[in-house]
């Protein structure tokens, strides 16, 4: 049984790596780091507005990194930083009409790829694959988090 599980465990994390590497390839394609890729798929893709904060807590990115992402994708002129009304902490995260061109060319054709290949799984493996995952990462999550209780 522990030796079947050791496999399953590894299985599950080259499969993580395989995933990630994909996202990688394509990002490295269109002259992307990977957090660059990130925000501007999540941007593209989302109808949310986010703040730097918001942004590295739905993507777990240190905020450091995330901040010196947006301030090159300002920079470049994709992304521009706007006050929210009302709000004393935290701009939005807006794109340009550059960066919506941008998105348009490079972010656009992955999601459609995205769409397309889980389009191949019925709609009932694709609730079982998100459910499962969403139970092995939670479970986890806990098992991790009881091991900071005792050391």
């Amino acid at each position: 049984m522990k030796a079947e599980i050791q496999d399953q465990i590894a299985a599950w994390n080259r499969l993580d790596k395989r995933t990630n590497e994909i996202y990688h390839r394509v990002a490295a394609h269109f002259g992307f780091s990977d957090t660059s890729f990130w925000v501007l798929y999540t941007l593209c893709e989302s109808t949310e507005t986010y703040t730097q904060n918001s942004l590295a807590d739905a993507w777990c990115y240190p905020r450091q990194t995330l901040n010196s992402c947006i301030a090159n994708l300002v920079k470049a002129g994709y992304l521009y930083l706007q006050q929210q009304p009302g709000a004393h902490r935290g701009k939005a995260i807006m794109l340009t009409e550059a960066g919506r061109e941008l998105c348009r060319r490079t972010i656009q054709p992955v999601l459609e790829a995205e769409r397309r290949a889980f389009s191949r799984m019925t709609s009932k493996q694709r609730s079982k694959l998100l459910a499962l995952a969403e139970l092995q990462c939670s479970f986890l999550q806990e098992e991790i988090e009881s091991l900071a209780c005792q050391g």
